[in-house]
């Protein structure tokens, strides 16, 4: 179970610099943790949400240290193996024209074209593998589908030691779903929301599975994104 993951807070209090800044720094201290515990998808996942404020600092706070923030955003996607993000970071940067010129992105481009190519061929595993879970949904042996549940988790496991975190923990949620996995699931959903705070069709997934066990649990989680995001945030796409 990824402890460390759950013990954090999923949002800011607020979408301010400063709040923004100590959640972060909130993350990085526990993926610390979770790294020295051989939790490593757990640490992927916490490096990405970190990944996911800087950069959102770095679009909001741009005049404040802008190739500090572009370093930390490349360290953050290296940290969490999720070398897509560092790719569209590069990008932006790129047509943006904004220190497009300096030695260190050199540096950086060469190392995301070394690794994006394992980080995509990791992902189209991962679907290959939930296209053979759902192919098997129609079994009637209850034995042989627990066993492969079991062995495709394993396996993204695995690649969630390397990376993609995004991509494995929604492989896992899927999982755990289809399994009745509860608590599993909603560990996952939970790092979907870590991973992309923003992203409300995730905060709705943790809400409606929260929902199963905990009504008025489900409930506080929608108040609180309601709070930061405004109370209409369940509309925005």
């Amino acid at each position: 179970m990824m402890t460390h993951l759950l013990e954090v807070d999923l949002w800011p209090r607020a979408l301010e610099l400063k709040d923004v800044e100590s959640h972060k720094g909130q993350l990085l201290q526990k993926a610390k943790l979770a790294q020295a515990a051989d939790s490593l998808l757990e640490a992927r996942s916490l490096h990405r949400g970190a990944l996911y404020w800087e950069r959102w600092l770095l679009d909001r706070d741009a005049e404040n240290g802008k190739r500090e923030r572009v370093v930390a955003s490349l360290e953050l996607a290296r940290d969490a193996g999720d070398w897509k993000e560092a790719e569209l970071l590069l990008g932006s940067l790129d047509a943006s024209k904004s220190l497009v010129d300096e030695p260190f992105l050199e540096t950086w481009r060469e190392i995301v074209r070394d690794h994006l190519p394992r980080q995509v061929e990791h992902e189209q595993r991962l679907e290959i593998a939930f296209q053979r879970f759902r192919n098997a949904q129609s079994t009637d042996d209850e034995a042989a589908k627990l066993e492969l549940a079991k062995e495709l988790s394993a396996q993204a496991r695995e690649i969630g030691s390397e990376g993609s975190p995004v991509a494995v923990n929604n492989f896992l949620a899927r999982i755990s779903v289809s399994m009745g996995w509860n608590e599993e699931a909603e560990t996952y959903y939970t790092a979907l929301v870590v991973c992309r705070p923003l992203w409300i069709p995730y905060v709705v997934q943790l809400s409606e599975h929260q929902a199963k066990a905990d009504i008025k649990r489900a409930f506080r989680t929608l108040e609180t994104a309601r709070s930061l995001l405004g109370k209409d945030f369940w509309l925005v796409t």
